[in-house]
């Protein structure tokens, strides 16, 4: 019933091969609940539902990314819509909590939408100086991803070095922000 993090978090980028995984895997697909920026999947067997927070993916994203930046991440669309389908998919599927995951802005967006009796997953997350993690979250950093630089001596931080270069992989900043560095980690939710 595990699924691979990877999975969930190309899934979240519309990549067709990770979403046949997770219906594979029994998860069912809520088309009307979705958009391209998050996804959601119940588990109809386990009652488990997950949801899926995209990172930044088109023009708009960036000005999110900007609010992030000033500390006003809350007072966007795409935080107050992702945020509305988490609440309203909790109901829908009889559930008091869900697993949430998301990559670079999806990880901020993640962590400020999610109730505690979530479990929150992040990949590389966009995050502001001094922004803490909750205990209800699992975060990932790849090594040399300079996106989530500012959360990496965070408590429950795991660094991840994709490709055994170390410190060396802040040579590649962009090829250290992507989902497929964890692609063999091992890492399940």
């Amino acid at each position: 019933m595990n699924i691979n993090l990877h999975t969930a978090l190309k899934s979240s980028y519309g990549d067709k091969k990770a979403k046949q995984e997770l219906t594979n895997s029994g998860y069912k697909y809520d088309s009307m609940m979705s958009s391209r920026s998050q996804q959601v999947w119940y588990h109809p067997e386990a009652k488990k539902l997950l949801v899926n927070v995209a990172g930044t993916h088109n023009l708009r994203d960036v000005g999110t990314d900007m609010y992030l930046q000033m500390g006003k991440l809350k007072d966007t669309s795409r935080y107050k819509e992702a945020g509305k389908t988490l609440e309203n998919a909790k109901p829908k599927y009889g559930v008091d909590s869900a697993t949430v995951t998301s990559h670079s802005l999806g990880g901020a967006i993640a962590q400020y939408m999610s109730s505690k009796n979530d479990n929150v997953y992040t990949l590389d997350k966009g995050a502001t100086i001094g922004q803490k993690t909750r205990t209800n979250e699992s975060v990932y950093r790849s090594s040399g991803d300079v996106v989530s630089g500012m959360n990496a001596n965070s408590k429950r931080m795991t660094t991840v070095d994709h490709n055994g270069l170390g410190m060396f992989n802040y040579l590649n900043p962009l090829g250290s922000h992507n989902v497929d560095n964890i692609k063999k980690s091992g890492i399940t939710i």
